[in-house]
């Protein structure tokens, strides 16, 4: 049987100064491979609007976690209980070689609510408001040569890496960067929604 690593091998630094403005939470960041492989950072999310694909970089994944700590940013969502796919969308990723650093800026519109690129937004009355104790923002990443994984230009964002898997998908890094909160609240989801991020060791 194939032992698979609980973490990828690779190093990315992650450095987030996180303001609030304009009705936002507002995420500016960077990440710089500090380590001996190049790396796909993960950057955006497919999206098809009238059988037209597109590369969305405003998507990013809200859960809270059972200790009160909200991890927002770009990683790999459980899929929702029961929900059949019959290609699992993974996220859009960027190549980052060694020493090389992405600057990016992710937006989360205010009230802070859960959120999945699987799912639609609820009627209010689908949450429940909890007061957080902190946010952990983290962006996922896979070695380029990763086992079990195959990732080529998008056809319809060639800056950006599609990436699909061979069997299952494999466990990903997360940098991450942990804040804490003052008065910041979150809308929980009452329906079926995944907590878990399996994919992501370092995240749960």
């Amino acid at each position: 049987m194939l032992d698979i690593p609980r973490a990828p091998y690779g190093d990315l630094r992650l450095t987030c100064r996180p303001d609030r403005a304009d009705g936002h939470l507002i995420f500016p960041y960077e990440v710089t491979n500090a380590g001996p492989v190049p790396l796909l950072v993960m950057d955006a999310w497919p999206r098809t609007v009238g059988g037209q694909q597109s590369a969305d970089g405003d998507v990013a994944q809200v859960v809270m976690r059972e200790d009160g700590v909200a991890v927002i940013g770009r990683y790999v969502p459980d899929v929702p209980p029961l929900m059949r796919l019959a290609n699992r969308s993974l996220p859009l990723c960027t190549v980052l070689r060694p020493t090389e650093t992405l600057t990016r800026e992710l937006r989360i519109p205010l009230p802070l609510a859960e959120q999945s690129p699987y799912l639609p937004e609820l009627r209010l009355s689908g949450y429940a408001q909890h007061e957080l104790r902190g946010v952990l923002f983290a962006i996922g990443w896979w070695p380029l040569s990763q086992p079990n994984l195959i990732a080529g230009p998008a056809g319809f964002a060639p800056e950006l890496h599609a990436v699909a898997t061979i069997n299952a998908i494999p466990p990903a890094g997360a940098a991450t960067q942990l804040f804490p909160t003052s008065r910041l609240e979150i809308l929980r989801r009452r329906d079926a929604f995944p907590r878990e991020v399996p994919v992501h060791p370092d995240l749960a």
